[in-house]
Order: C-alpha cells, then sequence, then structure tokens
C-alpha cells in the first residue's frame, strides 16, 4: 500500500500529536506530503498547549497550526498513514476506526514503550517530550519513506511481533 498522507493522532491534540507533526514536517525531506495532527477527543477548537509551542520555538520550529482539531472521518483515506503519538491513542483510534491501520511511534521507530506525555509537567518534562518525539521520528523516517515510497511492503505484524517480543523479555513472570 502506498501512503500519501500522514496524520498524527493523541488524545485530545494540544501537545503530543502537535509536536510529533512540526518535529516531522521539519525532519521529512521529500516530496510534498500532507501532514496533520488530530485529537481522538476534542470538544471543541482550543489553543494548543504553549508549553508545546515553546518547545519546538526553542528548537527553531514554528508551528503550522496552532489550534487543536479533532479527527473526523474526512481526515483519513485508505492512502493515509496514520501515526499514534502513544499506544493507548493507537488503541482509541483503531476503536474509533477499525476499519483503519495505525501504528504507534514507538513500533515504527523500532523501539520498546511509549512517548513521554509531559501533561502538567514542567518545561523539562516539555522538553524530554520533544527529544523522544524527535529521536523517534529520526529512527521511523526509513521506515515511514518506504511506506510513503511503497518501496517494501511493510509487514505490520512483524512490527508488533517485535514490540511483543520485547515486553515478553522484560516480563520474567511469561513463560511458554
Amino acid at each position: 500500500m502506498r501512503y500519501d498522507r500522514v496524520v498524527f493522532v493523541c488524545r485530545d491534540n494540544s501537545c503530543l500529536s502537535m509536536i510529533a507533526e512540526n518535529v516531522f514536517i521539519h525532519r521529512y525531506e521529500g516530496e510534498p506530503l500532507y501532514v496533520a495532527s488530530r485529537g481522538l477527543v476534542v470538544l471543541f477548537e482550543v489553543p494548543c498547549n504553549p508549553k508545546a509551542e515553546e518547545v519546538l520555538a526553542k528548537h527553531g520550529i514554528e508551528m503550522v497550526r496552532k489550534t487543536c482539531l479533532e479527527i473526523r472521518s474526512g481526515d483519513i483515506t485508505d492512502s493515509t498513514l496514520v501515526i499514534a503519538v502513544r499506544e493507548p491513542d493507537r488503541q482509541r483510534f483503531m476503536a474509533r476506526f477499525p476499519y483503519m491501520q495505525a501504528w504507534t511511534l514507538s513500533m515504527l521507530a523500532g523501539q520498546i514503550g511509549d512517548v513521554h506525555d509531559p501533561y502538567g509537567g514542567t518545561e523539562a518534562d516539555y522538553e524530554m517530550c520533544y527529544e523522544d518525539i524527535d529521536r523517534c521520528i529520526v529512527k521511523a523516517l526509513p521506515v515511514i519513506r518506504a511506506m510513503l515510497d511503497d518501496v517494501r511492503e511493510i509487514d505490520s505484524s512483524q512490527l508488533f511481533e517485535k514490540e511483543i517480543m520485547e515486553e515478553e523479555k522484560k516480563d520474567d513472570s511469561f513463560r511458554m
């Protein structure tokens, strides 16, 4: 499947997906591409988290949009690569749109665990979140490019399998 757009999702689109969208735009080099971020639960348009905007500005990245938007069915098509910033958001997305496939940023980066959520935290927490997202995007870019270019078939089951195997290694109580 060849994707022609990327949509990052998180719970409310006020911080995590907004940072991911802007870092991805900053890091991505290639053909013009539709890139957006959306929230799964946004009751009305509100400004993004000011600490998220500050941490991006600190790294020389200006936000492309400064209001939170809820995802709608019109935001996604069969050719939309949906990237949830955290696993709970991927699960919420898949429950809401069961006909769509989604990955987490960590899955695509080949990492275990989720990005640090800075909600209610200090500037240092937002910096840590930015660093987590930036690191994941840098690692995930080759996989994302392959999915966008349809260079090779990406087997999503391998992404899930790798994550499950790593979790099993951590859990000593799990035995086959």
